[in-house]
């Protein structure tokens, strides 16, 4: 399914300070590279229309997931 980039930014960005307030270390930092991800992979533009599930899959696969 396909969604704005800046949905799936801004909710994993909010993840991300759920996270840090409740003393996580890992989690908060993946998922801030991946908001970082996103804006790369869409050129920047957050109109964009991609599916989230298919980035996190690649993501995953670079030294930036800290899962």
């Amino acid at each position: 399914m396909e969604t704005k980039a800046s949905i799936v930014v801004m909710s994993h960005l909010s993840d991300a300070q759920e996270q840090i307030e409740m003393g996580l270390k890992l989690s908060p930092q993946s998922n801030i590279n991946f908001a970082k991800y996103v804006m790369f992979k869409t050129n920047y533009d957050l109109n964009k229309e991609i599916d989230a599930d298919a980035l996190w899959a690649e993501f995953m696969l670079t030294p930036q997931y800290r899962g």
